[in-house]
């Protein structure tokens, strides 16, 4: 049974009407709000009715992923089972099929099992009364719309709180506060909104330290270090903005390390200023608050023994007794505080739990917790607007300031803001926000294997990611202002460092891969979700794939393609090795590889999820063993090794963050760069690829950026 769309608005699912504009589904017997993913996946059963959708299918329309956990998965199917279920229409509408996924229908009603009168005068009548229902909505606001232009023109325009915002961004200037140069982050604004306490370090200090901790006056905007000692981290503040938490840690001479919380008060007149709460232990703790008592509220990993995986306590200082007060989800990273509203004694913090992230507010003891937002990407930053008793946060994604009043519970209208790419984003009113610029750079270049030569690719404000040799002395690489997909290009760079966009490529394409011998290249659309094999000339499309979503996973070479992703029907872990000139395709088990690239014609290095490194034929299956995971954990005295390898003229290379090794017949590694001796002390290698004698190396390093103010 097709469905019936009778308005823009609405379609008909059986005796069940969806609306999607408010994502409700009602029948004569009741209606029912869908939360956010059930709607999403509602829709795309919709979109895609009458035919098998697989779980990656899913996985990647539905959560924007790779990869989903099949008990998330089941969550869903069972969650729209159960909403779509009813008297009314008693057979499932979502169908499951055995190892292959699923179908969505809606089966018409059996005599037997649906009365005659019961379908006129549920179904029928339902749908017969529409036109007269949309008769009656389109009079209504038509007189509304009447009321409303008399009204704009015979009253003096006020704007109110409850006007909705116009579509355009509103306009806010922007000042620089800060004039130290350095790396400026993790801004935490003060209860009473008069101070700015932020973490801070000079472009002399060594990768590895934390910096120092500076206090900004708003009202006059004087800036001062605080006299806190050195490589200290900030946390948090205290509800009456008298004390502010901070990490601190050191290595003395011939001493154990230093590993401490601490509390710092502002007030210079008094008694044991800085003061030391309890030594490091068990998860890191990332937030700090008090609401004025001898008890303190922190954020915590480590909870169920799983390191990543936060809650949210209480600690009695005078008791030295802690006692939990959320209980998150074991899949994804838990609970983080990040605010606090000091006159309800409540905590603001996100949950995330895999595929989302949720924004809430919960009571001191955590038994009554309230949902103000849902996302599927982290959330840094909110804070509390003690004058409007609003929650506010930044969006990202639409560049707003959201906001949730506290008095009437409801999200009020957002704020559009255009800002530029920032890393760090804490509103202080609905016209008022502080930032950090973003304070990163994405460079590349090229060492000559034979001569040793190293050739940088560094314009400024130029965000060179994944390079790939086109052959004579050209590279190609992506570029995007700040990570946003549809503005991703990919640039050619010609042997006299020349850049110039492919036009071709310009629309929310990235480079993955190349092969110069043959003049193609492997990109990916980013909003379709598709790789594609290129002629380098003339740009024709030669194959196209599904995009895995891991670029150093999918690998081009001799007209060949072997790209490791998950199968669409079974999940498991699979290398699907594709011919371009015939289009025909074979698959071999993954079990835990994690990184691959052509060795050579035949045969493919692997590096697995313990790090052992192997050769796998492609075409006897038959796996040779280089080295173990072991052995290369000893080589590399204890340094993990990032889930990347890559091989060229019969030479294997592999990089952590501050170096790049090759892996001798002998089984020993030897250092080929350190980028601490090349760029500078605070970058890390990103991206790796070795082709014929040249090997393409993209790393990420720290900069100067700045703390502004947006304001209208």
């Amino acid at each position: 049974m097709d469905l019936e769309t009778t308005h823009p608005n609405y379609i008909d699912i059986g005796c069940w009407q969806l609306n999607t504009a408010t994502q409700t589904i009602s029948n004569a017997q009741e209606s029912k709000e869908l939360e956010p993913l059930l709607f999403k996946a509602l829709m795309y059963f919709i979109q895609n009715q009458n035919r098998i959708i697989t779980r990656q299918e899913l996985a990647q329309n539905v959560w924007h992923l790779s990869f989903v956990d099949d008990n998330t998965i089941n969550r869903v199917i069972f969650e729209l089972r159960k909403q779509l279920a009813s008297d009314l229409q008693p057979k499932p509408v979502i169908k499951t099929h055995y190892r292959k996924g699923y179908s969505f229908t809606v089966p018409l009603a059996d005599a037997a099992e649906l009365p005659p009168e019961a379908e006129t005068a549920v179904c029928k009548k339902s749908k017969a009364s529409k036109p007269y229902k949309y008769y009656l909505i389109a009079f209504t606001c038509f007189v509304l719309a009447a009321i409303a232009i008399t009204l704009y023109v015979v009253m003096p325009h006020q704007t109110t709180e409850r006007n909705h915002q116009p579509p355009q961004a509103a306009t806010f200037n922007n000042q620089i506060l800060s004039w130290y140069r350095g790396h400026h982050g993790k801004l935490y604004n003060s209860p009473d909104q008069r101070y700015l306490a932020y973490s801070f370090k000079s472009a002399t200090n060594e990768a590895n330290t934390l910096g120092e901790i500076r206090l900004m006056d708003l009202t006059t905007q004087h800036e001062k270090a605080l006299s806190i000692p050195t490589n200290s981290s900030i946390l948090g503040w205290s509800a009456d903005s008298n004390w502010i938490y901070y990490l601190h840690q050191a290595e003395r001479d011939s001493e154990q390390p230093v590993c401490e919380y601490r509390k710092h008060r502002l007030s210079p007149n008094t008694v044991n200023r800085d003061q030391a709460l309890f030594p490091c232990s068990g998860g890191a703790i990332n937030a700090i608050f008090d609401f004025g008592q001898a008890q303190i509220v922190y954020s915590r990993r480590g909870y169920l023994g799983i390191p990543s995986l936060g809650a949210i306590y209480r600690y009695d200082l005078n008791t030295q007794k802690e006692t939990r007060i959320t209980t998150p989800s074991n899949h994804g990273f838990g609970d983080r505080l990040l605010a606090i509203i000091p006159d309800t004694q409540q905590l603001i913090f996100t949950r995330n739990i895999g595929d989302k992230v949720e924004l809430l507010v919960t009571t001191l003891n955590g038994h009554k917790t309230l949902k103000l937002a849902e996302y599927p990407h982290l959330l840094w930053a909110a804070n509390w607007d003690p004058k409007q008793k609003t929650v506010l946060w930044f969006d990202h994604d639409s560049s707003e300031i959201k906001r949730y009043s506290m008095q009437t519970l409801t999200e009020l209208p957002p704020v559009r803001v255009a800002v530029e790419p920032t890393s760090y984003v804490l509103p202080m009113s609905k016209s008022q926000l502080l930032m950090t610029t973003y304070g990163y750079d994405h460079d590349s270049y090229v060492i000559d294997l034979k001569t040793g030569e190293s050739t940088t690719f560094a314009k400024p404000k130029i965000y060179e990611v994944i390079m790939a040799y086109l052959g004579e002395g050209e590279f190609a690489y992506t570029d995007s202002v700040f990570k946003d997909t549809e503005s991703y290009t990919v640039i050619r760079i010609d042997q006299h460092h020349r850049y110039s966009p492919i036009t071709q490529l310009s629309a929310g394409y990235s480079i993955i891969d190349s092969d110069p011998a043959e003049q193609q290249i492997l990109v990916k659309q980013t909003v379709n979700k598709v790789a594609q094999v290129r002629a380098l000339g003339s740009l024709d499309i030669l194959y196209t794939m599904p995009d895995n979503e891991k670029n150093g996973d999918t690998r081009l070479h001799n007209n060949r393609v072997a790209q490791l992703r998950a199968h669409e029907i079974t999940d498991d872990k699979i290398i699907e090795v594709i011919s371009i000139r015939d289009q025909k395709s074979t698959t071999l088990p993954a079990r835990n590889i994690v990184g691959i690239d052509w060795y050579d014609d035949t045969q493919l290095v692997t590096l697995s999820s313990n790090r052992d490194i192997a050769l796998l034929n492609v075409v006897t299956t038959e796996v040779t063993p280089l080295i173990s995971g072991e052995a290369l954990h000893h080589n590399l005295k204890g340094e993990k090794v990032r889930p990347m390898i890559t091989a060229a003229n019969g030479d294997i290379y592999l990089y952590n963050r501050q170096s790049v090794f090759k892996l001798n017949d002998d089984n020993t590694l030897e250092t080929v760069l350190d980028i601490k001796s090349v760029v500078n002390a605070d970058s890390s290698i990103y991206y790796l690829d070795a082709h014929g004698n040249k090997l393409l190396i993209s790393y990420i390093s720290r900069y100067h950026n700045e703390i502004k103010l947006y304001q209208r």
